[in-house]
Parts: C-alpha cells; sequence; structure tokens
C-alpha cells in the first residue's frame, strides 16, 4: 500500500497523544517542534514528559483514554505499549474521521509518520510505506549530511526577498525569472560561507539593487535555522 505524502500546519491546533513513554516522549517533541499544541493520556509519564508537563508545554488530561478526549483534536497518535489499547484509541479516531497514527500497527493507522530532517522552513520527509522504517532511518542519516543548515538560512533568506520582489507589482514570469536565477547561483554556498557582502551583491544584480550585506546578516540572524533532525 502507497500512501499519499501531505504536510499538516500544525501551528496551534490540538493534538493528542496515548502513551508515557520514551516512544510517545518522542511523538511529542516532535508534535511541539511544529508549534502543535499537544495534550496526553497516560497512567504513567516518562521523566521527560513529566518535565514537558511541569513546564507547561504539554497538558495531562487524563490517565486512561476516553472517547472524550478526541474533542477538538486534529490530529491523534497512539504510542502504548499495549496493542489493544492503541488499536481501541486508532478505532475511536477514524469513527470521527480524525487522522491517527498507532506506532507499529499499520492496520489501525491512516496516516504514517516519515522519517524527517528539518532544516528551518525545509522539511524533508522519507517514507518506505511502512515497508522498513530502518531504511527511512537509514536514508534520513544519509540527507543529514547532504544537506546543512545553510539551506535553513537560504530559505530564510528567500522568504524576504519573495516579499520584496512580489511588493514590485511586477508580472508573475519576470518574477519566477527572478527566483530561478537565484536558485541556480551560487548564493546558497554564499550564504553558507556567511559572506555577507557577496550575497548582497547578488541579490542588487538578480532581483533589485540596494541590498547590504548588514540587511542578508540581519534577516539570516533573525530567523529559524534549527538544525535539529525530527524523528517520526
Amino acid at each position: 500500500m502507497a500512501y499519499y505524502p501531505i504536510l499538516m500546519d500544525l501551528d496551534g491546533k490540538r493534538t493528542l497523544v496515548v502513551g508515557g513513554g520514551e516512544v510517545a516522549e518522542r511523538k511529542v517533541r516532535t508534535l511541539i517542534s511544529f508549534g502543535a499544541v499537544v495534550d496526553v493520556v497516560s497512567l504513567d509519564l516518562s521523566r521527560g514528559l513529566t518535565a514537558l508537563v511541569e513546564e507547561g508545554r504539554v497538558t495531562r488530561v487524563g490517565r486512561e483514554f476516553l472517547e472524550t478526549h478526541l474533542d477538538g483534536a486534529v490530529l491523534v497518535i497512539a504510542a502504548t505499549d499495549d496493542a489493544s489499547v492503541n488499536r481501541t484509541v486508532g478505532l475511536a479516531a477514524q469513527a470521527r474521521g480524525i487522522p491517527v497514527n498507532a506506532v507499529d500497527q499499520p492496520a489501525d493507522c491512516t496516516f504514517i509518520v516519515p522519517a524527517v530532517i528539518r532544516r528551518g522552513d525545509l522539511v524533508l520527509a522519507v517514507s518506505t510505506s511502512g515497508r522498513s522504517p530502518a531504511l527511512a532511518r537509514r536514508i534520513r542519516e544519509e540527507l543529514e549530511d547532504r544537506f546543512g543548515p545553510e539551506y535553513g538560512d537560504f530559505l530564510t533568506l528567500m522568504g524576504r526577498v519573495r516579499e520584496r520582489v512580489l511588493a514590485r507589482g511586477e508580472g508573475q514570469k519576470d518574477n519566477q525569472a527572478i527566483f530561478k536565477r537565484l536558485v541556480q547561483s551560487d548564493l546558497l554556498e554564499v550564504v553558507g560561507r556567511r559572506d555577507w557582502a557577496r550575497a548582497a551583491e547578488i541579490l542588487s544584480s538578480m532581483s533589485q539593487p540596494g541590498w547590504t550585506g548588514d540587511d542578508v546578516r540581519r534577516i539570516v540572524e533573525a530567523g529559524n535555522t534549527d538544525e535539529t533532525p525530527v524523528k517520526g
């Protein structure tokens, strides 16, 4: 079975994780890293989850799963060490039309979690459609070496460049040509070297004049350059 790839906006959205062990903790941390509001149901919590609850970053809403815990959730993960509980959560979520992942139980899932590499706004996801998570992890590790933190910095900069270019009100064809030239230039490598003056020269010649090295530096340093690989 092949899965249709999709990226969800979870920023500020309520999600539910049923389980309190290390696997559940990893799922919770991943959800938090993408801005989700996370509720947890579990009899026991790992040390890390306990800390997250005490810090107010996660809310513990119960010790045993009840269907009412699904109210308002846009995504559910069942990550207990009891297959029957995971199945119960999976069926209840499916009955409500809520996307659900039951860890290591593909038959009880409506989606599976890929191996993910994140470089700022760049998100790379690898999936084997559940056939071999180990292979997905291996490929993820190879991609971690291929795509460094400079990609996050570059995207932060390109986001601001895009705003400025579109604000000029030129035609779509002209704008696309500018973005293509920038992506095909050595701007990515220049940003990786922190050569702000050279980056400004490229931007001034290919997009619009007036860029300075200080402009580029401030934009990149203010951006999100999280290099942490997110493990599904």
